[in-house]
């Protein structure tokens, strides 16, 4: 059976941590990388010398989805190791297609800003482009196996929190690596992400997430690793948590809405009147997500004012 060493990393996201896994056995696999810059990858170094390990010791990568505070330490890991690395087959525009495909994205985070009644100029995370080269890259499907640790785990593709999510998760154990799909500690945001490029609809994140929620309830997994936190148990009951508290919410967008049609930016106000800046959008995507839902129950409509998209109830 492997054997799994938490390594727990800083991180400058809310959450505060990021945690990698290394698992042991026939074979070493490193899950997920840590945040981009030299900080974070000196500090996975340490940590793992302090369990006797280096990056050379590992036969390869796997990471859980393509978050930078999961994969941001591919590239330095890389040129120091030259460790091939494993990730769901939807990355492979993002890897590959460079500033193209990096200015695509920003634009369609500044059309959803002002969908929602948002200004980009005040909410829009200023990126610039920095070219990472990634070398020795496999791209996984859901249902597929991958050898970890030198045991089979299966691939569940789980979109939702993103669009690349992946559950690892072994038949025999019971053992899964999560990532950020399910984290006992907070409530996982689904994020509104961009269509492919074949694509003209964007997902819709949040029936996504729960699509991949209920798949996930009917595995019978024992210890489940996630992302942020520590490990735990009974993920059926924290399913479960996470479906009420959906509900919830929906339930204070259509008491909110019975004033009169709103925006996304204006409910997001008064759901979370603590978001300020650039943290505005982690609201404005909960919202959103949770619009979709309803929008599907056809519990509310959707208007198109110039730009802006308003809602209220049928």
């Amino acid at each position: 059976m492997e054997k799994v060493v938490p390594l727990t990393l800083e991180s400058p996201f809310s959450e505060g941590i990021v945690m990698v896994y290394a698992v042991l056995g026939e074979t070493a696999t490193l899950i997920d990388t840590g945040n981009p810059g030299e900080k974070s990858f000196f500090q996975l170094k340490s940590e793992l010398e302090k369990q006797g390990l280096r990056f050379k010791d590992f036969d390869q990568i796997v990471l859980t989805h393509m978050h930078t505070d999961h994969s941001g330490g591919v590239s330095l890991i890389q040129q120091e190791s030259g460790l091939p690395v494993y990730v769901h087959e939807g990355a492979k525009q993002e890897i590959t297609k460079g500033e193209a495909e990096f200015q695509r994205i920003n634009q369609f985070f500044r059309n959803f800003i002002e969908q929602c009644g948002a200004d980009p100029t005040l909410h829009q995370h200023k990126r610039k482009y920095k070219e990472e080269i990634w070398t020795d890259v496999h791209y996984l499907r859901d249902g597929e196996e991958i050898q970890i640790g030198g045991n089979p785990f299966n691939v569940m593709h789980v979109p939702g929190h993103s669009q690349t999510d992946i559950l690892l998760w072994s038949a025999e154990s019971g053992t899964a690596f999560v990532g950020d799909h399910l984290i006992e500690e907070i409530s996982v945001n689904a994020f509104v992400e961009p269509p492919p490029t074949n694509a003209l609809k964007r997902p819709e994140p949040l029936i996504q997430y729960r699509e991949s929620l209920e798949r996930v309830k009917r595995l019978s997994l024992k210890t489940c690793y996630s992302g942020h936190g520590k490990p735990f148990n009974l993920h059926n009951r924290l399913i479960d948590r996470r479906f009420a508290e959906q509900e919830s919410r929906c339930r204070q967008i259509r008491h909110l809405l019975k004033d009169g049609k709103k925006n996304v930016f204006e409910l997001c106000q008064e759901l979370y009147p603590r978001l300020k800046g650039k943290a505005i959008f982690l609201g404005l995507s909960q919202v959103q997500g949770h619009l979709d839902l309803m929008e599907q129950r056809q519990e509310v409509e959707r208007e198109e004012t110039g730009k802006v998209f308003y809602y209220q109830l049928r």
